[in-house]
């Protein structure tokens, strides 16, 4: 059965989803209530999963087995049962997400007040069922459904989280853009490039306005058949990089050869149009502090998630911005012709 809970609301007004999946079994006690772990000051994890929406696709659906946290010098902890009220679900073995409801800093908490030791998890594991379109699948414009696959059936994300004592909040950032690739079966691999472990609370949050203007009459883009269509905002580590290296998403999968210089982006995000205002947005969430380059592009339809494809960016020539992000910063940038940040 498909699952799926997609909300229609403006993008101004996404504060972050909390669809509790409560509940889990564990390859030790949950509940972790010796008196070792007592006095070891345990840490409760609350765990997310966001995702920055790839354009013209209407559903990407996974559907989740079980979450592994490896540890240290120590057993793996293994959540593999999830209950959730809001779906009528209880203890279920599995559950499946529709990524594209959770978009920029909007996030579904999978995993509630985790209690777990202090200490390294170097790597998460999710386990993705992936047996055709009645578990994990992708909806595209025109309502035909593709199986997506995952590479062993287990996506493992690298770097993991370092946890102290008391509450911490991370989110898997999937960053379809960049980790959803259609393969020449006519299957999607949800790979994990791009795909991110944030800390919520030393993360950044950015967003901002997008003026119209740049993608339906600066004049390198006006021309486009369909104006609101291919328009991307690309975020790359560092400043004071040169625009003949900003390239497109591409990983060295690529048939083409990207030049020696070429940057690949950190993440990105696509516009979307708020309902009642009629303004355009874009909106990254959980970014770690530091600085980047930030650039528009009205001319990305044709960015495959692996290949280089040589698009320019920034077009028009002018949107690129230099930005310093700080730890838990709601930062704002505003794009726009002669616009600052």
């Amino acid at each position: 059965m498909k699952i799926s809970a997609r909300m229609l609301i403006p993008l101004a007004l996404m504060f972050p989803m909390l669809l509790s999946l409560g509940g889990c079994g564990c390859g030790f006690d949950c509940n972790n209530s010796d008196s070792d772990n007592d006095n070891n000051n345990p840490a409760q994890l609350t765990l997310g999963f966001s995702d920055s929406i790839p354009e013209d696709l209407k559903e990407v659906v996974i559907e989740v087995d079980s979450i592994t946290f490896q540890r240290s010098g120590a057993d793996d902890v293994v959540v593999d049962t999830f209950t959730i009220p809001g779906l009528n679900l209880t203890d279920a073995d599995t559950f499946q997400v529709d990524l594209l409801d959770y978009p920029g800093f909007a996030q579904l908490k999978v995993i509630t007040d985790l209690e777990l030791d202090a200490a390294n998890y170097p790597a998460l594991l999710i386990d993705i069922v992936a047996n055709g379109i009645n578990s994990s699948y992708v909806l595209e414009a025109d309502d035909t459904e593709k199986p997506i696959t995952v590479d062993g059936g287990i996506l493992t994300l690298d770097g993991g989280m370092q946890l102290s004592s008391g509450n911490q909040a991370f989110t898997v950032e999937f960053s379809l853009a960049q980790s959803l690739q259609l393969q020449t079966n006519d299957e999607y691999l949800l790979a994990t490039d791009g795909i991110r472990i944030e800390n919520n609370s030393t993360d950044a949050v950015l967003s901002g306005s997008i003026a119209s203007s740049l993608f339906d009459t600066a004049s390198d883009c006006a021309a486009k058949p369909d104006p609101e269509d291919g328009n991307r905002v690309y975020l790359y580590e560092g400043i004071g990089l040169s625009t003949d290296d900003l390239a497109d998403v591409f990983t060295t999968g690529s048939s083409i050869t990207p030049p020696d210089t070429a940057v690949a982006p950190f993440a990105v995000a696509s516009l979307t149009k708020v309902i009642s205002t009629g303004n355009w947005v874009y909106a990254f969430g959980y970014v770690p502090a530091g600085d980047y380059t930030m650039a528009f592009s009205c001319n990305t339809a044709e960015d495959d998630a692996v290949e280089y494809n040589g698009l320019e960016i920034p077009l028009p020539t002018d949107q690129v911005y230099s930005l310093t992000l700080s730890e838990s910063e709601n930062a704002v940038c505003n794009l726009a012709e002669g616009a600052s940040c």
